[in-house]
């Protein structure tokens, strides 16, 4: 009987439609980091960083479908609103702590791109 079940899991798993929702489920784990950024009680600042870096990662990848390319647009806007914006213009405070919120949200966009290709 044992046998029986097991062998039923192992032709289930193995099936398409699992295939299917397993990677459905994969790419959904992968936006939860920022979700969990989203409802914590990080300084709002911080999470507008992370979240703009992982949407501009992923709408630069839907445009170039290249990891790097797509990282180093993300990233060199985020350097630009840096030194520009903030340091030239005076408008706030060039932060690299900022640029640390950038890079993980650019990570975060760079993992679902990945699992996309799962």
């Amino acid at each position: 009987m044992k046998s029986v079940i097991l062998f039923f899991f192992i032709a289930l798993f193995m099936s398409q439609a699992s295939q299917a929702q397993l990677k459905e489920a994969t790419q959904l784990a992968t936006l939860s980091p920022s979700i969990v950024v989203a409802t914590s009680d990080i300084e709002n600042h911080k999470k507008m960083h992370y979240l703009l870096s992982t949407v501009g990662y992923l709408g630069s990848y839907m445009i170039t479908e290249s990891y790097w390319k797509s990282i180093l647009i993300t990233l060199g806007a985020g350097i630009a609103k840096e030194l520009i914006y903030d340091g030239l213009f005076g408008r706030g405070d060039a932060l690299w702590e900022d640029m640390k919120w950038n890079t993980l949200g650019v990570g975060q966009g760079v993992v679902f791109t990945l699992a996309l290709r799962f």
